[in-house]
């Protein structure tokens, strides 16, 4: 029932985000899918991955120790980050003629290092079982950017700025809220010493590679469509994204499901239950991006979710089944990249991460010239399968080797 709230909240952020963001589709497309994920990945310093695999396991006060340095050492990272880019050469900020402001930048940098707090109570949550919070921590907080977005277009007008700003204050809002709750809560505490980070950084720093390639996925496609043609190119490549990206709701209702689970039945030795935990979500998970494969396509091209230059693009609802059979492979490999982290494999499932990421640039780079959008479509659906295939081959192979 909590993981139902979950994914409707997501469902109407990402309806209300993709209506509202045609009102600069190419520009805020790279603020938030680029600037925002890259940041994100990086000054985070992924503690999502650690607080899965060691929260079961480990003391609280050990657990508070680490995100606390790791916290500390996220705003220190961050801060510098979005100082540095303020004093960057303006150049550096032009794409296709199009400035990109360095205040806008700095500020979607420093919105996702105060997001930090809010990944590790999205987390905690996640495994203490109480999905609710969880949800209230991520689709909940993700469902109110398009509300202020709304009372910012009264005030600035149907811009870009607008949405940038909805970005901005959710994430600052909640980042800081989860900060003083954590704190007061007893999960944040400061370390004894500098070697308290040891351990966390060495599983950490692996995934900060896994979750930059994730984003490079994304990122790439949208670069390499608006080089070669037009920002209103991947302007159209972000509508059929935005479309098929309703399949990311059954991928965060399922993980939000299975990971307390799977975590807990690995914690206390039951492998064989996690395996078929693992087996089962997977095929049920495929039923349904199957079933959203054929109907998003419909859906794009009969309802007024889109606007008409977009609903009757050849281009954006061909790539749409495309990009969600890709994001559906995904999703499924998250599933099995669980049993690589419950496994103290982080660098495998880095590995394979990064090399999907540069197969996608490959792909990208092959076909984006020839196809447009539809060729990034593709090169996101091969880079994902890819990811999947390797992804279980690896943990099927460590089982038999153990």
């Amino acid at each position: 029932m909590a993981s139902g709230m979950g994914s409707l909240v997501q469902l109407a952020h990402i309806l209300w985000t993709h209506v509202l963001d045609q009102a600069d589709y190419g520009r805020f497309a790279i603020l938030e899918g680029v600037v925002y994920g890259f940041a994100a990945a990086v000054v985070t310093l992924a503690p999502h991955a650690y607080i899965l695999v060691n929260v079961p396991k480990k003391p609280r006060a050990v657990i508070a120790e680490s995100l606390g340095g790791l916290a500390s050492l996220s705003l220190l990272i961050g801060t510098a980050a979005a100082a540095i880019v303020m004093v960057l050469p303006e150049s550096l900020f032009v794409l296709e003629g199009e400035l990109i402001p360095q205040w806008a930048v700095a500020g979607v940098v420093f919105a996702a290092t105060i997001s930090t707090a809010r990944v590790m109570a999205q987390t905690i949550n996640e495994v203490l079982s109480q999905p609710t919070r969880s949800a209230l921590w991520s689709e909940f907080v993700e469902g109110t950017r398009p509300f202020i977005a709304i009372t910012l277009f009264f005030l600035l007008g149907w811009t870009w700025e607008a949405r940038w700003g909805g970005l901005v204050l959710a994430q600052v809002g909640a980042g800081i809220a989860a900060f003083l709750i954590l704190s007061r809560q007893g999960w944040l505490l400061r370390p004894r010493s500098p070697s308290v980070l040891r351990e966390p950084l060495r599983f950490s720093v692996p995934m900060i590679f896994a979750s930059a390639a994730y984003v490079g996925y994304q990122s790439a496609d949208r670069l390499y469509v608006a080089l070669f043609n037009g920002v209103a190119a991947a302007g159209r490549y972000e509508a059929a994204y935005r479309i098929a990206l309703l399949v990311s709701t059954v991928n965060v209702v399922t993980l939000h499901s299975f990971n307390p689970l799977f975590y807990a039945a690995r914690a206390r030795g039951d492998y064989d239950a996690a395996h078929r935990l693992l087996v089962r979500t997977s095929l049920q998970v495929a039923a349904l991006v199957v079933l959203l494969v054929v109907l998003l396509p419909v859906v794009a091209y009969y309802t007024p979710i889109l606007e008409e230059s977009y609903r009757t693009s050849p281009s954006v609802i061909m790539s749409i089944p495309i990009i969600a059979a890709g994001v559906g492979c995904l999703g499924i490999s998250l599933l099995w990249q669980a049993s690589l982290l419950a496994s103290s494999r982080a660098r495998t499932a880095s590995a394979i991460s990064v090399g999907a990421a540069i197969v996608n640039l490959v792909a990208d780079m092959l076909l984006v010239p020839r196809m447009g959008e539809v060729g990034a479509a593709w090169g996101t659906l091969i880079a994902f399968a890819l990811m999947l295939v390797v992804t279980i081959a690896a943990v099927r192979a460590g089982k038999e080797g153990s």
